[in-house]
């Protein structure tokens, strides 16, 4: 009887996205889906307990899988299936909607905005460009908020050394709020401005990635220092609709 009710549920669940798509599904109706074909032994409760705990979907799957397998019910396969999904997700991104020059604010947006899919802790990028704006090089600097990432000024220096490009972009998000940036944002961008100066390169911006999209610090005008010198061959686009 129990193995006819298993049956029964997986059937519901595949015939509900079949119908209704992946939108159509409640976020633990895709988790529960998900741990169905994991063969994980009563999928509804154990998703009932992993929303529970981590919150949602995207926090779980980002999770350290050595503690998602501290649930005795969740085995090595089904840990490593799950962190397989955010990774897939910004491959499948980067193939399909790959940027390869960064010529306006917008594109800056789009390029970085696809470096946080998945992503549920901080991180701080650093992509070096040509004087074309072609995308020559990336890194992630850090891990973190932007207020605790002043050891990192060490490991830009590094960066922009090794390369051959002298126009620079840096990107970070703000897991879980919107892309307003905060106080220690804008002081990070202007230090690194002055730093970048130092070694004889340019910021052309900073983007922030929320869960409200994403801004340009040098289209916000928030930088004086980024507003006091454009950059030629980097455009400011058009105001978006709201």
């Amino acid at each position: 009887m129990q193995d006819n009710n298993k049956k029964l549920r997986r059937q519901q669940l595949l015939d509900k996205y079949k119908r209704l798509g992946f939108s159509g599904l409640s976020e633990h109706e895709r988790l529960e889906l998900l741990l169905i074909y994991a063969r994980c032994e009563n999928a509804a409760s154990l998703a009932s307990d992993l929303l529970g705990e981590y919150g949602s979907v995207n926090a779980l799957v980002n999770a350290d899988p050595h503690l998602l397998m501290k649930d005795s019910r969740i085995n090595e396969n089904t840990a490593v299936l799950l962190k397989l999904i955010p990774c897939i997700s910004r491959s499948l991104y980067t193939e399909r909607f790959v940027i390869r020059t960064i010529s306006d604010t917008d594109s800056a947006e789009r390029y970085f905005s696809s470096h946080f899919i998945g992503a549920v802790g901080e991180k701080l990028i650093i992509t070096a460009v040509s004087k074309k704006f072609r995308v020559c090089s990336s890194k992630i600097l850090a891990s973190g908020t932007t207020d605790r990432v002043s050891a990192s000024y060490r490991d830009i220096a590094d960066f922009v050394v090794k390369t051959d490009c002298t126009i620079f972009f840096t990107a970070h998000n703000h897991p879980g709020s919107s892309s307003a940036p905060s106080e220690a944002d804008i002081v990070f961008t202007s230090n690194l401005i002055a730093s970048l100066s130092k070694l004889g390169a340019v910021l052309a911006d900073h983007i922030i990635v929320g869960t409200d999209g994403s801004l340009s610090l040098r289209k916000s005008g928030l930088i004086r220092e980024m507003t006091a010198s454009p950059i030629k061959g980097y455009k400011l686009s058009e105001q978006k609709e709201p």
